[in-house]
This record gives C-alpha cells, structure tokens and sequence, in this order.
C-alpha cells in the first residue's frame, strides 16, 4: 500500500512529460507547415514577460512528481505530504493519476480540433480560423481547462509545498491567458466571437446564456 503514493505521483509525471514533450512535438511540426513558430515566444511585450515566470513553472511542474515519486515525501517543510498518507488518501491519489490520464487523452483530442489554428502565444498581427466546433462548443478553452485539471491532479498524487507553488502560478497564468486570448479574439473575429462567448463558458459550461446585447 505504500507503495502507491510513489506509483501515482510516477504516473502523474509522465503523463506531465508526455504533455509538454507533445507541445514541443507539436510547436515543431506545425512551425514547418505554417513558416513559423505558434508564438512559442508571443509577438507582444506581455506575452513575454508572463513565460518569464510561466517557463520555470512548468519546468518544475516536469519534475517535482517524480522528486517525490522516487524519493517518497522526505520530512523537508517543501518536500513532505501536505497531508497523512492513510489507506484513503492513497487510493484518492491513484483515482488522481487515472483522471490525470483522462485529461491527457481529452487534451490531445482538443489539439486535433485546433488544427492548424493551434497556437501557443498570441501575434496581435496574426488572424487563425475561430474554431467553435467539437469540445469548443461546450466551452472556450478546453485545453487550458483540461491543463488546469491535469495540474491539480497532479498536486493531489504529489501533495507538496513546492508543487502547490506550482499549481497557484501555472493556474492563475493559464486564466489570465485565457482572458488576454479572448480580448484579442473580441477585436479580431468581432461579433462571432462575442455571439460565441454568450453561448459558452470559459472553462466550464455555461447554464444561463448571456444575451449578444450584454456581450459588449
């Protein structure tokens, strides 16, 4: 049974690894077929200055699951469990690492909808396909949502100081993100894009519809 905690928290590093290693994948192959890069590096000045703080999150987001899968959770304030590792705890963990596995697969789904439109940063000179179809009809951000889920899973199969660290910088970046995207994509795509936001929520679904009149 003790052995789980370090399982998931492996489980979860992988599926971390495996997700960014296909952002990179994915960065590549599609720099080649457009002539030039997704915005890996943002064309605008706070683009830019947010990877400065997001990069090193992300990196640690890389290899702290598996600091604690391979050396179980030491008794430094930053590495041990933020909680008692008890019979239920473990096996909240394992379901952790499954829904983190969930996530990866809906994510790489969500990547195959973007298509070509697929991008990592914003170019205020650049104007992609609105895509609005698939997993984009029940919410805006999909990917950012299911990046926000694999984090949190993540943190619970690795319960650290530093991993919830982590979690606070990369989940409050990816919704002020979400937010600067749909301010560009208000001023580039125009009404559709408003109608579009009135019938959606940003991570989650939206109950109520928001009026077009209300969207202004």
């Amino acid at each position: 049974m003790l052995m789980l905690p370090r399982l998931s928290a492996a489980a979860s590093g992988l599926w971390v690894v495996i997700y960014w290693g296909t952002v990179i994948i994915k960065a590549v192959r599609l720099s080649r077929k457009i002539g030039k890069d997704p915005n890996v590096l943002p064309r605008e000045k706070t683009g830019r200055s947010l990877r400065l703080l997001w990069t090193p999150a992300i990196i640690a987001w890389c290899i702290l699951p598996w600091v604690s899968a391979i050396r179980g959770f030491p008794p430094v304030w930053y590495l041990r469990a933020l909680w008692p590792m008890t019979s239920a705890t473990q096996w909240i963990s394992v379901a952790a690492a499954l829904l983190g596995l969930l996530a990866l697969v809906l994510t790489f789904m969500c990547w195959r909808q973007m298509g070509r439109s697929w991008r990592i940063g914003i170019d205020p000179g650049e104007k992609t396909e609105l895509v609005i179809l698939g997993a984009y009809r029940i919410v805006r951000h999909p990917i950012y949502a299911l990046s926000i889920i694999l984090m949190a899973t993540t943190f619970v199969t690795a319960p650290t100081v530093l991993l919830l660290v982590t979690a606070v910088i990369h989940i409050t970046l990816i919704t002020l993100e979400a937010l600067r995207e749909e301010q560009y994509l208000r001023q580039v795509h125009g009404a559709p894009y408003a109608a579009y936001c009135g019938r959606t929520g940003r991570f989650i679904p939206r109950v109520v519809k928001t009026p077009l009149r209300n969207l202004a």
